[in-house]
């Protein structure tokens, strides 16, 4: 049902708001990445990756009277989470695999992700960004040896050429969200917030094509499946949201959003499944409620997020949060902010 342009999943007559098998044992949903697989990623990944920390937030618990953490992705190896799923995945993929050379599409930060952990294992990557990726994530990529071909106008398609040079080349594709191997990689994110928030009450996720969400909300609810999962999307490309209302995948006509790095048309199938049994509850946020996230981390936090980063901020911030959770993690999924787009931000911030 949608309740302020959001989707909460339906409750039961016993079960609190939000949750809709609260206590209830964890095989009445199917587990399609058992925590051991999670665990055993984020110990293969270790070396290769930051284990990011998770800050109490004085001015964003001010503002919210909540106590509010953030967890600070935009500090990882490559400023996004993405570097997790891809450190998990070019570690378990055989010699064979890894002499085809891989490939990719990519709006910047899974590009980042795959081509540094490419790079590290002596294999050819290539990644696909759309006419519309940010010149800096597009820099950050060449500098780790990658072949960059910008092709399309969305990551959408980029996606489409990218698997036909995959077929042409014979490069291994490796997709930047609908993968078990890099949903596990991405749960670690869950795993430590766990270890540092214990008693968290309510995480908030981006959603883009659903990597992180799933692996974060698997992680964290099969520890606790007390603690509620809350994914936030863009108003112009809610994908996630609008496949959860049909009850099967739907792609959109457009995603035109600043925040790319949640910038997809349609949500991976893997991730469609994982979001409907283990999120519960999905809101929007405008583009001026984000560019409102991304000043208020710069001013009060000192954090520098990409759009896509803030989203967690930007839904915490317009109220879009239930009461009854006194402890939050806001998940600032990177930090890969054009300069340029970065300045007009808080310029137009300045002269409202």
């Amino acid at each position: 049902m949608i309740i302020h342009s959001a989707w909460t999943k339906e409750k039961n007559s016993q079960a609190p708001q939000l949750t809709e098998e609260k206590g209830a044992p964890l095989m009445a949903k199917e587990v399609l990445i058992p925590l051991k697989q999670i665990k055993e990623a984020r110990e293969r990944i270790a070396a290769a990756i930051t284990r990011t920390p998770c800050v109490y937030s004085l001015p964003l618990s001010r503002k919210t009277g909540k106590d509010v953490f953030l967890k600070l992705e935009c500090l990882q190896v490559t400023q996004a989470f993405k570097a997790r799923g891809n450190a998990n995945k070019l570690a378990l993929m055989s010699h064979e695999e890894r002499e085809k050379g891989v490939i990719t599409a990519s709006s910047g930060n899974h590009g980042l992700g795959l081509s540094l952990a490419a790079k590290r294992h002596g294999v050819k990557s290539v990644i696909v960004v759309p006419e519309v990726a940010p010149a800096n994530k597009i820099e950050k990529i060449k500098e780790n040896g990658a072949e960059v071909i910008i092709k399309g106008k969305t990551y959408d398609d980029a996606v489409t050429y990218a698997h036909a040079l995959s077929e042409e080349k014979g490069l291994v594709y490796i997709s930047s969200f609908d993968d078990p191997d890099i949903i596990a990689g991405n749960g670690s994110v869950g795993l430590e917030i766990l270890e540092d928030v214990p008693d968290v009450k309510l995480i908030i996720c981006p959603i883009g094509g659903g990597g992180g969400i799933s692996g974060i909300s698997l992680a964290v609810k099969q520890i606790n499946p007390d603690i509620h999962v809350v994914g936030v999307e863009a108003e112009k490309a809610p994908s996630m949201l609008r496949s959860i209302e049909a009850g099967e995948i739907t792609e959109l006509t457009s995603a035109s959003t600043f925040a790319d790095g949640i910038a997809v048309r349609k949500p991976g199938k893997l991730n469609f499944e994982i979001v409907q049994s283990w999120v519960d509850k999905i809101l929007i946020v405008s583009e001026e409620e984000m560019e409102k996230a991304v000043v208020i981390l710069a001013k009060e936090a000192k954090i520098v997020a990409e759009g896509a980063g803030a989203a967690s901020v930007a839904a915490l911030l317009a109220g879009m949060v239930n009461s009854e959770f006194d402890k939050i993690v806001c998940i600032i999924s990177g930090g890969n902010i054009d300069l340029h787009l970065f300045k007009r931000i808080l310029e137009k911030s300045f002269s409202r």
